[in-house]
C-alpha cells in the first residue's frame, strides 16, 4: 500500500508545480480571482503543505528503493514550492 501511496503523491507534487506555473505565468489567476475571491496561491500552498506532511509520512513505511525515491523527491519538489508560495502569499499582501 505504501508503494501506490508514494507513486500518487509523487504525481501530486508534479501537479502542484504544474498548477503553480500555470496560475504563475497565464491569465489564470485574475479569471480565478475574479470569480472565487479567494487568492489561488493560498489554496495551492494548502494543498502543497499537506501533500508534503503526506509524504513524510509515507517515508516511514516505504520498504523499496523506488518507492523511497519518489516520496524523497516528492518531499523535495513539495518543500521548495511551498517555500516559495509562502513567501508570495505572505510578502504579497504586503504589498497590495
Amino acid at each position: 500500500m505504501p508503494e501506490k501511496l508514494s507513486h500518487l503523491l509523487f504525481i501530486l507534487s508534479f501537479i502542484c508545480l504544474g498548477l503553480f506555473l500555470l496560475l504563475g505565468f497565464s491569465p489564470l489567476y485574475d479569471i480565478y480571482l475574479n470569480k472565487i475571491g479567494q487568492r489561488p496561491f493560498s489554496v495551492l500552498l494548502v494543498l502543497t503543505i499537506s501533500v508534503f506532511f503526506l509524504s513524510v509520512f509515507v517515508l516511514k513505511k516505504v520498504q523499496n528503493w523506488q518507492s523511497g525515491f519518489h516520496v524523497l523527491f516528492s518531499i523535495v519538489i513539495t518543500l521548495f514550492l511551498s517555500a516559495v508560495l509562502a513567501i508570495i502569499v505572505f510578502f504579497g499582501r504586503l504589498f497590495s
